[in-house]
């Protein structure tokens, strides 16, 4: 192969990489933010009056 293929495809591996780490990242910080808004009742008496609808 030519330098300048092995080049491009050099880059084009590295741009899937770092592409999937960022959006592994992104994902991490979307699940921790929606995992604290959930409201998690406490007490058994909580979770019988909710309304399941």
């Amino acid at each position: 192969m030519c330098p300048f293929c092995i080049s491009t495809m050099g880059l084009i591996v590295a741009g899937a990489v770092s592409t999937g780490g960022l959006a592994t990242f992104a994902l991490k910080v979307a699940r921790k933010k929606n995992s604290s808004a959930e409201n998690i009742p406490h007490s058994s008496n909580e979770r019988s009056s909710q309304n399941v609808d």
